[in-house]
């Protein structure tokens, strides 16, 4: 049975339902009568890489959006990206019981909007949280991970990264850390209970009366 004492999460597709860019380009499609497609890109170029790296702020990013016919209101649209931050509840309630028992830290390619409205609601959830928008790199650069480490400062053999993009993975893998490819929270619950040998009694599937604030 691995032994584990640090527990890292991805944020987008493990915390959220999906990744925060693909809610947002759905809203905006919808709102404005766009091709999903058409406003995916803006999220695959160099600007959204800069605004996730805090090297530009939101007004620079959703300028962007003008050059495809979209006029509304930078502050709205900056507050629909973050309306996409919402925790997927079951997720939430399996944080706050591995958090009875482990150190929870997080990793998020993140903007400063989003750093905010995370911070908020988990404070008292991750021990440490390295956000590439504080940091200057992605996750893709590879030194957030390392950065992530020494923040944390436990042994790498003793620590889980969890994340739904499989690539993503490779990197603290060759660190070390063991890993997890998330697909949903029940998968996942089990994974950690008949590999990290975690606590049934920890992990209980209750629902009732909680909320996502």
């Amino acid at each position: 049975m691995l032994m584990i004492e640090t527990i890292i999460f991805d944020y987008g597709g493990v915390i959220t339902e999906t990744k925060r860019s693909h809610c947002f380009s759905t809203w905006a499609s919808t709102r404005y009568g766009l091709e999903v497609k058409l406003v995916r890109r803006l999220f695959q170029g160099e600007p959204f890489n800069q605004y996730l790296r805090g090297k530009i702020s939101k007004q620079q990013f959703f300028t962007k959006f003008q050059e495809i016919g979209v006029d509304a209101d930078i502050a709205f649209m900056s507050r629909q990206f973050v309306s996409c931050n919402v925790p997927v509840i079951k997720m939430k309630i399996l944080l706050e019981q591995l958090s009875l028992a482990y150190d929870l830290c997080l990793i998020s390619d993140s903007t400063r909007e989003l750093t905010r409205d995370v911070r908020r609601r988990f404070k008292h959830i991750f021990r440490e949280c390295i956000f590439s928008d504080e940091y200057g790199y992605v996750k893709d650069d590879g030194i957030l991970y390392d950065i992530a480490l020494s923040a944390i400062g436990t042994d790498p053999t003793k620590c889980l990264y969890i994340d739904d993009r499989k690539e993503k993975l490779e990197y603290p893998r060759s660190k070390g850390v063991h890993s997890i490819h998330f697909e949903n929270v029940e998968l996942l619950r089990a994974e950690l209970m008949s590999r990290y040998g975690i606590d049934e009694n920890l992990l209980v599937d209750d629902v009732d009366n909680k909320s996502t604030d």
